[in-house]
């Protein structure tokens, strides 16, 4: 009998606010049993509004002022899913996202945020740049910046919106170009309302009028934009304004899909919510921030709203799940308000009251780094030893397999393609697969525990993984049976996480033009995957390991790292962009790499896994009876790599990688040492190929998109135990 802790229901959380960071944060230090809590988000980090015009002015580093939604989510021990919300079923509690499979949910938390109105002016959401969404902005502001360094002409700003947000984005903007750059601009605000920042009071309106006109800066009162192209606004009276860049900081609007799916919403399209921040018409579905409209009590769409409603919106969901009384969100009349200038200098404001200065920059700055820091959390260990969280036993043996009635479920969602050789049906205990003639057989298998929360990259990644051992012999993809382990939960979350392992396991085999012919499933204390794949060898020789010739380059194809990424991950040490890049690398095919790699007349070849990219070469060395030099300088390495092995996180394979290694007289202290003995999950081929076709070699994989390298040559045999010699200059 085996002791699992079964989750029962989903939580599925849409979007990366600032009320979701919260619950993340809140549910990390107290999960709920039973449990299972997903996020949702189209970005792997959330930008901090409070900080923006700071980084924009560049007081502030990109890092400074994004929160690591995947680094959070791994410490809280949250599922963290970087895909796109297209739209969600209430009526079937299903999430539809963009390229990945459909989310089911029990429970379900709503923090998208909004974004600049752009419908209502004609040409707007072709011209100019709205500054929702801020990665975008961002993005667009650097282009223009890149670009505007390179005319001596002067350059026309405007930002359409007399806002708060309207008025730090200018103010940043002016002393970016006046401050770190030669670029020469007027700034024009185009205001609606009678008077800059009306929410806010006189006193503030008056400094912040006077504050732009001593700078310069024009403002157009009164008027609104009707219309845009690519260089001019059309206002309200019939006058045009010329622009060489714009930005829209205008008053927001709800993404479209909320309405589209259902949800009872305001006639901005923002979700309806009650006291306890429940939809009105869906009482699973929570809504926080700017994507809800609270119907007690209209609020503005300012972010501390957001950042307040955080810690009601967690009790409350906990509460939901655990049939309690509902507690109402009470927002406060009144709130401080800090806005940058441009300048570190800064004004304060509450209700009548009014301060300014230099201090209160430094004040804001404080605020701001402390709220970023309370999300930056340390790795913790949940020590929950309590009888809950053991509520079943198991059984072992061909007990623990996945019921009939959730793998026949699964099946029959699945769109698994017929394949020619393969004269058996989808029942028969075995498949039956006709081989041609002159055709020789591969056969490979792979199998290892679930090492991402999210079963659909994990499935995806794994057949890529097990695909590279027939690449590397020089083959052909036939066919592949799966072995899946899934923790025990309930019916529908067992089903859900199977079908998505399933449906990225097909995602991998359906491109690399292999067919699935069968696999057996079962429970276990977690996810685990394996694939056994078979590939077929023409009448040409088998890329083996034993065909490496003294004079040969060796060609590497994919950066190494990502086994000492991954064991930072695990401590949610890892920057999410960092995984971010190397889930890219792995679920990068090496179809392509091998067929570049043949045309060039490699002749062997490996895939770089397990064992390192030292361990794999010592195997084709010795095959070869050959020795060899490597460059460390030239061996590609994924980022965040070296900085994590600098900290001593190693994986746990890193030990017995470095024993087996015959270059133990290299005494160096290069910082990418460390990583030739790192184990490479769906890591690149290692080929020895002529020396006179490197230069070929590397243009072709270059152009096909692989991040590839000579990082060596083959020498003659060196029987001693420095097998491998190690340049590090």
């Amino acid at each position: 009998m085996i002791g699992l802790t079964p989750h029962k229901k989903d939580l599925r959380l849409i979007g990366g606010g600032h009320s979701h960071i919260a619950v993340i944060k809140k549910l990390g230090m107290r999960p709920i049993p039973g449990i299972r809590v997903t996020l949702i988000s189209n970005n792997t980090l959330t930008p901090y509004s409070g900080m923006l015009p700071g980084l924009i002015a560049g007081h502030y580093t990109f890092e400074d002022c994004h929160i690591d939604l995947r680094k959070l989510c791994q410490w809280a021990g949250v599922q963290f899913v970087c895909s796109e919300v297209q739209r969600i079923d209430p009526v079937g509690r299903q999430i539809y996202c963009h390229q990945y499979p459909s989310l089911q949910y029990d429970l379900l938390s709503i923090n998208v945020g909004s974004q600049p109105a752009l419908t209502e002016i004609k040409n707007a959401t072709v011209h100019g740049h709205p500054i929702k969404p801020i990665k975008q902005f961002l993005q667009n502001w650097r282009q223009w910046l890149e670009s505007a360094q390179a005319s001596r002409q002067p350059k026309r700003v405007v930002v359409v919106g007399g806002g708060a947000a309207g008025v730090e984005i200018l103010l940043a903007m002016r002393y970016k170009l006046c401050n770190t750059t030669a670029i020469h601009a007027n700034f024009t605000l185009v205001c609606a309302d009678q008077k800059v920042l009306s929410a806010h009071n006189e006193r503030v309106q008056e400094f912040i009028k006077n504050h732009l006109q001593t700078l310069g800066i024009r403002i157009i009162f009164g008027k609104h934009v009707i219309s845009v192209t690519e260089h001019q606004l059309a206002l309200s009276d019939n006058t045009t304004l010329n622009y060489d860049f714009s930005a829209w900081a205008i008053h927001s609007s709800a993404q479209s899909w909320l309405a589209e799916s259902g949800l009872e919403c305001d006639g901005q399209g923002f979700i309806q919510v009650d006291q306890h921040l429940r939809s009105i018409s869906h009482p699973d579905i929570f809504a926080a921030g700017d994507s809800a409209a609270f119907m007690p009590l209209p609020l503005p769409k300012a972010g501390v709203y957001a950042v307040r409603q955080g810690p009601i919106l967690a009790k409350n969901i906990v509460a939901q799940l655990e049939n309690r009384q509902l507690l109402p969100f009470k927002p406060q009349r009144s709130f401080l308000s800090l806005i940058t200038i441009g300048e570190r200098y800064a004004i304060a404001s509450r209700g009548a009251l009014f301060a300014r200065g230099k201090w209160v920059w430094v004040w804001k700055n404080h605020i701001d780094r402390a709220f970023m820091a309370r999300f930056n959390p340390q790795p913790m260990v949940n020590t929950d030893n309590s009888s809950d969280a053991k509520e079943s036993m198991r059984c072992g043996g061909c007990g623990a397999k996945v019921s009939s009635n959730i793998l026949q479920n699964v099946l029959s969602q699945l769109d698994i393609q017929p394949h020619p050789d393969i004269t058996s049906g989808p029942g028969d205990d075995a498949a039956i697969i006709n081989i041609r003639a002159n055709t020789r057989w591969l056969q490979s298998v792979d199998f290892f525990r679930s090492f991402i929360d999210d079963p659909y990259l994990l499935g995806r990644v794994a057949a890529i993984h097990s695909l590279g051992d027939i690449y590397a012999m020089g083959g052909i993809p036939h066919s592949a049976l799966v072995t899946a382990i899934i923790p025990y939960s309930s019916e529908p979350i067992m089903q859900e996480t199977l079908l998505h392992l399933m449906r990225g396991v097909l995602k991998t085999l359906k491109t690399e033009n292999t067919a699935l012919i069968g696999g057996h499933s079962g429970e276990g204390l977690e996810i685990a995957i394996g694939l056994t794949v078979n590939g077929t060898l023409s009448s040409s020789e088998a890329l083996t390991k034993s065909g490496l010739t003294p004079g040969d380059s060796l060609i590497l194809t994919k950066p190494i790292g990502s086994g000492v990424l991954l064991a930072a991950n695990m401590t949610a040490r890892c920057k999410g962009l960092w995984l971010d890049q190397a889930l890219a690398y792995m679920l990068q095919s090496s179809l392509t790499a091998a067929t570049i790699l043949r045309s060039c007349a490699a002749r062997s070849c490996t895939d770089v896994t397990g064992f390192g990219l030292l361990g794999h070469l010592q195997e084709m060395l010795l095959a070869s009876q050959c020795s060899a030099s490597l460059s460390i300088n030239a061996i590609p390495i994924m980022e965040g790599a070296q900085q994590c092995s600098l900290q001593s996180i190693q994986s746990t394979l890193y030990a017995a990688n470095k024993q087996a290694s015959r270059c133990q007289d290299y005494t160096g202290q290069h910082p990418s040492y460390p990583l030739l003995f790192d184990p490479q999950t769906a890591g690149g081929l290692l080929a020895g190929i002529p020396a006179e076709r490197t230069d070929e070699c590397l243009h072709a994989l270059s152009t096909a998109g692989y991040t590839s390298a000579q990082i060596g040559c083959v020498t003659p045999y060196n029987n001693t135990n420095s097998l491998i010699t190690l340049i590090d200059h």
